[in-house]
């Protein structure tokens, strides 16, 4: 059974780090890539990383359908994206390539969610916008980010949707 109390605090989790994630989308598109590197944007990653744990613990504990599914793709994406931060606050590239990798595995996690709720619109716009915003990140090597920004802002409005349909269903 969904444990809807958990599950709203794990999306109201989500809505906070979606939000962070759009201003550092933002700033990529608007400084390029190499702003990655820069203080201001790794302590944004790493802010955002850390809201990545309450939502973990917040999913796992709504039980949501298919949720091994959802505890190995977050566990994957906690510990790559962890990998790659410490890589890149020691100044390597290869810590970008690792939190691309990483945040994968969040849509992953995310088709959980999906499948626990009822397939309305802002379900499916929360999942499409996840997987855009994902599959979207490695065009910020050509200095195209905006796709990723669309995409985080189509899941971010999904998921401030599923919690009022949640809220107006309780």
């Amino acid at each position: 059974m969904l444990a809807l109390a958990n599950l709203k605090k794990g999306i109201y989790t989500s809505v906070v780090a979606a939000v962070a994630i759009l201003a550092l989308l933002v700033q990529l598109e608007i400084f390029g890539i190499g702003y990655a590197f820069s203080l201001p944007a790794k302590l944004q990653m790493l802010a955002i990383w850390l809201l990545a744990i309450p939502a973990t613990f917040f999913y796992w504990k709504s039980g949501l359908s298919a949720r091994d599914l959802f505890r190995v793709a977050s566990t994957l994406a906690v510990v790559i994206t962890l990998v790659g931060l410490v890589l890149l606050f020691a100044g390597s590239f290869v810590g970008i390539e690792l939190i691309v990798l990483g945040y994968i595995f969040e849509p992953i996690a995310g088709t959980s969610i999906f499948l626990s709720l009822s397939r309305t619109l802002w379900n499916y716009m929360f999942i499409v916008g996840a997987w855009t915003y994902t599959l979207g990140l490695p065009l910020y090597l050509y200095d195209f980010g905006y796709v990723s920004i669309v995409g985080d802002f189509v899941k971010l409005v999904g998921l401030v949707k599923l919690l009022s349909e949640i809220n107006a269903n309780r």
